[in-house]
C-alpha cells in the first residue's frame, strides 16, 4: 500500500514537469562571469550543441565580444534596478565621473558570499546582507534576485528581437546551475530569488555545475567508440575538475551502458577559483602599500579598485608555464601615487623600490614571471590536495580522465601544473571550456535523466521520542511525556552520507497527528555531513527545514487523528518531500521550507 502511494507520489512529481516546453534556458549564474544560452526543443532533436548564446556583451572602450558578462549590478540606493554586467560597470564609472557615485551602489562577484555563508548555521537567511564595492551593505536577496531577473529580460529581449512567438510563462524550461557542492539551503536559497525574479517555479530546474560540464563533454569528438567519436567509452571513469572564479567543484563519474551517467564521488572542492589568485594578489598590494591606502582605494575610490581587478585578469591570462621575464599591467598611477604622498609621504615609485620582483614604470606594473606564479600557488595547492583526495579513495579506482572546465581552467600554468601533479592520467581541456557548464546546462534540460545515479553529501532524518532506554540515551535528554519516559531529539536515519542514491529513490516515513482537532502538522528534517548521527544536536546536525502539513478538516479525522505517509525522494539535485492521507491515498497540501536562522 505504502509502495502504491510512493507511486502515486511520483506521478505528482512528474504531473508538475515542464513536459510541453519548447526551448530550455540555462543561466549560468557564476561568480566572476554569468551568462545564459538557449535551444528549442527541435534543435535539440536535430544536434544538441546547436546552442544559442548572446554574442553582443563588450565593455566600454574595448572591441572584445563576449559570451558572458561580469557578475555585476548596480542598483539605486532605494533598491531599483539600473544594470548588469559590463554596462553596471561602465555606468558605475559615469556616476563617478558626474559626482552620483553616493546615489549608486555597485556589487560584484556577491555569488561568493552565499558560499562562504552555506556551511555556517546561521549563515543564509532573508536577512543577509552583502557589501558594494564601497562597503555599504544591502539585503543580499535583494540583489540575488535582481541579476537572475536582469538575466532572464535579457534573454526575453534576444528572443523578441529574433520575431519568435513564445508564451514566456508556460513555453520555457529554465536551468539556474550552482556548484555541486552547495548545501541544500543555499540551492533552496537560489531557486526562490529565481522564483521572485518571475521564473514559474514548476519550469525551474537546478543544475550541479561539473554535472552539466560533464553532460557537455559526452559530445567532444575525443575517442573513437561504436558510433564514431565520443568523450567516453562505456565504462570509462573520469574526474570532473571544475574551476570557476570563485570555487573548484570536483566530481567523478562512470559512463554506463547506454550512455547515462553514475558518479562514482561526492561532490567535493573549496573556495580555490580564480578570485583566491586575485585575493592573493590584493593581500600582497597590502603588504607593500599599507592597509590605509588600500582601504582608501576600496572605499574612497572604487573606479581605481575596478581598473586594478580588470587589468590584472587580463595579466593572469598571459602566464605561461615556460614563461620568462615580466607581465606587465596598467594602473592608475596618479590615484596610487597621490594616495601614497598623502598617506605614506613617499611617492609610488619610492613604495615599489625594494619590492622584489614588483616595480612601477611609468603607468605599468611590472610582474615577475615568478611572483605571479606565487600568486597562483596557495589555489593551485588545494586544488591538487582535493584531487589526490578523491583519487586515494577505493570507490574511484580506475580513473582515466581529469577533464578540466570553467573559466579558470583556461589558465595554461594551472593546467600544466595539474598535468605534472598527475601525469600518468589523461588531462583533457575542451574547447570553450568556460562555456561547459552553461552549453551543458542546456542539454540537461532537455535531458535531465542523463544522470543515474549521485553520491549523497549529507545524512538525512527526523527527530523522533522513543521510550527511553538508559543503556543507550543520555540521562540530559530525558523527559516524561503522559507518564511515559521518552528520549528527545533522537535522530533516526532516512538516509546515510557517502551512499550511492539512483536518481528518484523513495524513503517512507509515517507520521501521525498528536492532538484532537490538529488542522497542521510539521514534520522537521534534519541532516549532516558524518556518517553515525544520534542526536539532532550533535556537532554538525542542523536542522534544514520542515515540512509544512494541512489536515483533512474532516470532524471524525480531526478527533480521532489523522496518519500520514511522508514521502521522501532523494538522489535529484533538490531534495523533494510530500505527504499522503494514509487511509485515502491522495496528496496532503504540504510545503517544503527550508530553515531560516534569524
Amino acid at each position: 500500500m505504502a509502495e502504491a502511494r510512493a507511486q502515486n507520489f511520483q506521478e505528482a512529481v512528474l504531473d508538475s514537469e515542464a513536459d510541453e516546453y519548447l526551448f530550455v534556458v540555462a543561466l549560468d549564474f557564476g561568480t566572476t562571469f554569468s551568462g545564459y544560452a538557449f535551444s528549442s526543443r527541435s534543435e535539440y532533436n536535430q544536434d544538441p550543441l546547436k546552442i544559442q548564446l548572446n554574442q553582443e556583451w563588450s565593455a566600454e572602450g574595448t572591441q572584445l565580444l563576449s559570451q558572458k558578462t561580469p557578475t555585476s549590478i548596480l542598483i539605486r540606493q532605494d533598491g531599483n534596478f539600473i544594470a548588469f554586467g559590463y554596462e553596471a560597470e561602465d555606468m558605475f564609472y559615469s556616476a563617478i565621473e558626474t559626482k552620483e557615485r553616493e546615489n549608486v551602489m555597485l556589487f560584484r562577484r556577491f555569488k561568493m558570499e552565499l558560499h562562504n555563508k552555506m556551511f555556517v548555521l546561521k549563515g543564509i537567511h532573508e536577512g543577509l546582507l552583502i557589501e558594494d564595492v564601497a562597503g555599504r551593505k544591502y539585503p543580499a536577496k535583494h540583489i540575488f534576485t535582481l541579476f537572475i531577473k536582469a538575466l532572464a529580460d535579457n534573454f526575453k529581449a534576444c528572443i523578441r528581437e529574433q520575431k519568435l512567438t513564445i508564451n514566456f510563462k508556460d513555453d520555457l524550461k529554465w536551468v539556474l546551475t550552482v556548484p555541486a557542492i552547495w548545501s541544500d539551503a543555499a540551492k533552496r536559497y537560489m531557486r526562490q530569488c529565481a522564483i521572485d525574479a518571475g521564473i514559474p517555479d514548476k519550469m525551474l530546474k537546478i543544475a550541479l555545475e561539473p554535472e552539466t560540464a560533464s553532460i557537455y563533454a559526452q559530445y567532444l569528438p575525443i575517442e573513437r567508440n561504436p558510433d564514431g567519436f565520443g568523450m567516453t567509452k562505456e565504462g570509462t571513469r573520469y574526474m570532473i575538475v571544475d574551476i570557476g572564479g570563485g570555487t573548484a567543484d570536483i566530481t567523478v563519474h562512470e559512463k554506463m551502458i547506454g550512455g547515462g551517467l553514475r558518479e562514482l564521488h561526492q561532490a567535493t572542492g573549496g573556495a580555490c577559483g580564480g578570485t583566491s589568485v586575485d585575493k592573493a594578489f590584493e593581500n600582497r598590494l597590502t603588504e607593500i602599500m599599507g592597509e590605509s591606502v588600500m582601504n582608501s582605494v576600496r572605499e574612497h575610490n572604487p573606479e581605481t579598485y575596478l581598473d586594478i581587478l580588470r587589468e590584472f585578469e587580463v595579466a593572469k591570462r598571459r602566464l605561461k608555464p615556460n614563461g620568462e621575464g615580466k607581465i606587465r599591467m596598467t594602473i592608475s598611477y596618479v590615484v596610487l601615487n597621490m594616495l601614497c604622498e598623502d598617506i605614506l609621504n613617499q611617492s609610488l615609485e619610492e613604495v615599489f623600490k625594494n619590492v622584489e620582483g614588483m616595480e612601477i614604470k611609468g603607468d605599468k606594473l611590472h610582474i615577475d614571471v615568478e611572483v605571479m606564479k606565487q600568486f597562483f600557488e596557495p589555489s593551485i595547492k588545494e586544488l591538487i590536495m582535493h584531487i589526490q583526495n578523491i583519487l586515494e579513495n577505493p570507490h574511484t579506482d580506475g580513473i582515466s580522465i581529469i577533464l578540466l572546465v570553467g573559466g579558470s581552467s583556461n589558465s595554461k600554468h594551472i593546467q600544466s601544473e595539474v598535468q605534472k601533479a598527475f601525469e600518468s592520467i589523461r588531462l583533457i581541456v575542451p574547447p570553450e571550456a568556460g562555456l561547459s557548464v552553461l552549453k551543458g546546462a542546456v542539454i540537461f534540460g532537455h535531458c535531465p535523466t542523463v544522470i543515474k545515479s549521485r553520491i549523497l553529501r549529507y545524512t538525512y532524518g527526523t527527530s523522533v521520542s522513543p521510550e527511553f532506554d538508559p543503556t543507550i540515551h543520555r540521562e540530559d535528554k530525558k523527559t516524561t511525556i503522559d507518564d511515559i519516559d521518552r528520549c528527545m531529539d533522537c535522530f533516526s536515519p532516512l538516509v546515510t552520507a557517502g551512499t550511492e542514491i539512483e536518481i528518484g529513490h523513495k524513503e517512507i516515513g509515517m507520521f501521525s497527528t498528536t492532538s484532537s482537532f490538529q488542522d497542521k502538522a510539521t514534520v522537521k528534517i534534519f541532516c549532516s555531513p558524518h556518517q553515525k548521527v544520534e542526536y539532532t544536536d550533535d556537532e554538525g546536525c542542523f536542522q534544514l527545514g520542515e515540512l509544512a502539513i494541512s489536515l483533512d478538516k474532516d470532524i471524525l479525522k480531526m478527533l480521532l487523528g489523522q496518519d500520514l505517509d511522508v514521502i521522501y525522494v532523494f538522489g535529484d539535485t533538490e531534495l523533494q518531500v510530500m505527504a499522503f492521507d494514509h487511509e485515502s491515498g491522495k496528496l496532503a497540501s504540504s510545503t517544503l521550507k527550508i530553515r531560516e536562522e534569524k
